[in-house]
């Protein structure tokens, strides 16, 4: 990080770990960012095989189901993950997903949400509505992206849910990664979370 680092870069990165330590009075700690693009084709993994019968990933040479994005938030003081799907992650897209994300928590909390620098994060439209709806855009440093918590969910959710899988469409694998992240909060979560509330559909 010596290329990058600076007065702007130290700012930026103790506003964030601030935030990981203490929640702000009336508001909570959000993280945000997307998983994928998902495809259907086998993934590589870990399992119990018979001797000398290893198993083979099928040929791919055609894929025509498209690819998915998983919209992913993470509450840090209340360990919760949360997300929808989505077939992009156009400004659109998040713009969906943020609004289920304010539908979880009442008005008077302030959401501190902390993004990368994706150029779709910080269209007009989702900076507009993060002003109306009492939602802070922190933005982690130029290429400091670790810097985002949920990006160490990402690895737990491949190893559970997508290592060693070969699905036929995207259903299947939507609903796997549901089923993991409700898995995950009931063991994981505090139990008053307010981001268990969050629509997937």
């Amino acid at each position: 990080m010596e290329g990058v680092s600076g007065p702007r870069f130290r700012v930026k990165k103790n506003r964030i770990l601030k935030l990981y330590v203490k929640a702000p009075t009336q508001g909570v700690v959000v993280c945000f960012d997307e998983f994928g693009p998902m495809e259907i084709k086998p993934m590589a993994g870990h399992s119990w095989a018979k001797t000398a019968h290893p198993q083979r990933l099928r040929a791919t040479y055609h894929r025509r189901q498209g690819t998915e994005q998983l919209l992913a938030f993470y509450d840090v003081h209340d360990d919760c993950l949360a997300g929808t799907i989505h077939k992009r992650k156009t400004s659109r897209d998040l713009l969906a997903a943020w609004r289920r994300l304010r539908a979880c928590y009442p008005k008077a909390i302030r959401i501190h949400l902390i993004l990368d620098n994706l150029s779709s994060h910080w269209h007009p439209i989702l900076r507009d509505f993060a002003h109306r709806h009492n939602i802070r855009l922190v933005p982690t440093p130029t290429y400091a992206s670790w810097l985002n918590a949920i990006e160490a969910h990402f690895g737990a959710l491949k190893r559970f849910c997508l290592n060693n899988s070969d699905d036929t469409d995207h259903r299947s694998r939507r609903r796997r990664i549901y089923r993991y992240m409700t898995w995950r909060n009931k063991k994981q979560a505090h139990q008053q979370a307010a981001l268990k509330l969050f629509r997937r559909y």
